[in-house]
Formats: C-alpha cells, structure tokens, sequence
C-alpha cells in the first residue's frame, strides 16, 4: 500500500505516524509543509503557503499517476489546507483521512476543509457535534505509540535517577504543580526544549490577520459548541498569547535541565523512578471549566518501559484501568502522596511498569490503530513488520 503523509516536519508527526505506516509494510512519501501547523499570515507568507497547496495537489497528482497512492493521510489545519486544494484533492478519488490530535483546544480548526475528506480521525470525542454540524465524517483514533525498535536498553545507557522526571513543555499549570513538588523536597529533574527559552516563540503569536480569519469563519460555530463563557476565555487568550518563557521562580535552577536529544528519550525515562504526566489542557484546574486531554505521552512512555505516574481524566480510564496498567494522580496534595508512596516501593512501581507496557504493545501501536482506520474505510488490513512485540522493562 502506497500513503502520503501531510505532516509537520520534525516533532512528533513522521516519527510516529510516518513511521507507523511503514511498519505496516507501506511505501510512504511524506509533504512536510512547515514546522508548525500554522503558517505566517503576513502577505509573502500567504503567497509562499498558496504555492505550497500548488506543490502539494502536484504530489498527489505525480504519486496517483504513477499508480502509487492508496491514501492520503493529513495532519493538517485549515490555516495551511486551502478549500479549493482539498476540493481537487478529493477529486482524485483516493481515500483521505485527517488526523486532529487536539479536540480540546482547537476543534474548530478543521471546520472548512474537513468535509472533503473520507474521515478526520480523531485522538478525543470533544465538540464532535460542531464538528458533525459542518458535514464531517468522524472517526474516533486516539493517539498510540511505536515500539522501540531496539527493546533492549544496555544498563550503561540508562541514566539513573531516583526522583522525578518530567519531560515537556513549561505550560502555567505544570509549571506550578513543578514549583510545588520541588518544595516538598521531592527529588526533581526536569528536561524540554523551552524551559531555558529567552524570547518568545514565534509560533504562539496571534496576528492580526489569524484573527480576522478565525472570526470570519470560526466565531458562530465556536459559540454554538462553546457558548460565551469559554470563548471570551479564548478572546482574552489571544490578546495576551503564551509566550514559552518560563515564569516560575519557585523551581530551583538545578532542577532545569533544559533540551535533551532524542537518543536519550528512553535512557532517560527508563531511569527514572517516576515519570510525571499531565493531562490538564485548559480551564481553572479543579473546577467545571477544567478540560482534560490524553495525548502522546501517556502511550509512549510506558511503551518504552518507563513507570509513568500521569495526571486522571475520563478518556485514560477507558483507555487503561487505573492504578493497574497506569499511575494516576488527580491533584496536587494526591500527586504527592502518589509521589512518595512509589518512590518507597519499587516493586509496586515494576509490576504496574510491566503491566503497562505489556497493555501498549497489545492495544496503543500506531500498527493497531492505523489496521481499524484500514477497516473503517473498507481497505485491506495489514501485518506489522520490524516492530518489537516483546515486553522489556529494565
């Protein structure tokens, strides 16, 4: 089977989703279009995103000529996807799948384009009645993870530490619940690439144009889904965009140690006793407004054979059965609890680290999940190749 895959370059995308397909024996040719899933909305980077629709219909067109496309599958906003190139996209008569990965924040995002493809994939099952009110056909896919390759880490890579890890991005809330865990004198390391970040990221400006756009074609919809209290959150958001920076002076500077490679992805949190998770994506923590999220963390560290100790919500229960194949913590005075509880008993912490990442490689591949996509569009399912399948936990 022959996939092109629209993808972000770098990140996330092609070493999962890219490499997921392959692992089902597919030829796949990727189209990256850009490192972040949005473009510069100045008027050269209209032009410049314009030519990127015209380079991409080119692609699919060249790879169906060449009898060498099955599928497309997309992870992709309206923001780069223009209407008019997913019309002729789908006029190439070949399945289209887009895959949204983040129903909590940004539902709306795929409102003008998604009706054009077969699915758009989802990894949640918020706001799907906007979604559905613009004529889209969903698909519930929550996110996975791929099998190390190699499963086996030699105990002179792993790198010891008997405290908490946490690998991620300095959002407010985890920065917080970070600053807190410190001040129980909890051992604590803490690894991303914008924790020593000293000007903004470019990429979470809100200009003038985004804004227009999104209020041309997103603020009906939004209010339908949303009501007024959660979008005029969003309103005073985009006047006052995250920044990236940190801004806790409550974590000791020893516990930041800013970028780590991804060689050291699994040496590092096999190492670990503890690593932290949170599932907290918007809204007051605690409260009604709160909006909770699975994403890729919560496969693809037990995956790898680190105990992972994450943040509750509802979808991980249906995902997992707690506190049997996943550590869970709901707030701050049970995270510490939960914190120094498996810090005094390793053996609790192995057995639910071999649970888990037996229950990954049974059920959260993204060889699992890419066969029942197969399935639901009526195309031939598949056998997983060089994939490991058998547990290892050091």
């Amino acid at each position: 089977m022959h996939i092109l895959t629209v993808l972000c370059k770098g990140g996330w995308m092609p070493t999962n989703l890219s490499e997921g397909w392959r692992r089902l024996g597919c030829s796949v040719e990727e189209f990256f279009y850009g490192t972040h899933m949005g473009k510069s909305w100045s008027n050269q980077g209209l032009k410049d995103n314009h030519q990127l629709n015209a380079q991409l219909l080119a692609t699919a067109k060249r790879l169906k000529a060449e009898g060498r496309l099955d599928l497309i599958f997309a992870v992709i906003y309206d923001d780069v996807l223009e209407v008019e190139t997913a019309k002729q996209l789908r006029a190439l008569d070949v399945p289209m799948v887009n895959y949204h990965v983040d129903l909590v924040g940004q539902w709306y995002r795929v409102l003008r384009t998604g009706k054009y493809f077969d699915r758009v994939a989802c990894a949640q099952m918020d706001s799907w009645d906007g979604l559905r009110r613009a004529g889209i056909k969903l698909y519930y896919m929550p996110m996975a993870a791929n099998p190390p390759v190699n499963n086996e880490t030699s105990f002179s890579q792993i790198i010891r530490f008997d405290g908490v890890l946490y690998l991620g991005s300095p959002w407010v809330y985890r920065q917080q619940v970070l600053a807190a865990t410190a001040k129980q004198k909890i051992p604590l390391r803490i690894y991303g690439h914008n924790w020593l970040r000293t000007t903004p990221d470019s990429a979470n400006a809100q200009p003038y144009n985004k804004n227009l756009h999104d209020l041309r074609y997103y603020f009906l919809p939004r209010l339908q889904q949303e009501g007024w209290g959660r979008l005029w959150s969003t309103v005073n958001s985009r006047l006052k965009p995250s920044s990236n920076i940190v801004t806790s002076t409550e974590i000791p500077a020893d516990c930041i140690q800013g970028s780590y490679a991804s060689s050291d992805f699994i040496p590092l949190l096999q190492g670990a006793a503890i690593n932290l998770g949170f599932t907290h994506f918007l809204g007051i923590p605690g409260t009604s407004n709160e909006r909770r999220q699975v994403r890729l963390r919560e496969f693809e560290i037990p995956m790898s054979g680190g105990f992972y100790l994450t943040q509750n919500c509802s979808q991980l229960q249906e995902l997992f059965e707690v506190e049997q194949n996943i550590a869970t913590w709901d707030n701050l005075p049970e995270l510490h609890e939960k914190i120094k509880y498996y810090l005094e008993n390793p053996v609790e912490r192995q057995k639910i680290t071999k649970a888990a990442q037996i229950h990954c490689l049974q059920h959260h591949t993204w060889t699992n999940r890419f066969n029942y996509l197969l399935q639901e569009l009526k195309l031939p399912q598949l056998k997983a190749i060089n994939e490991s399948i058998s547990p290892s936990v050091p």
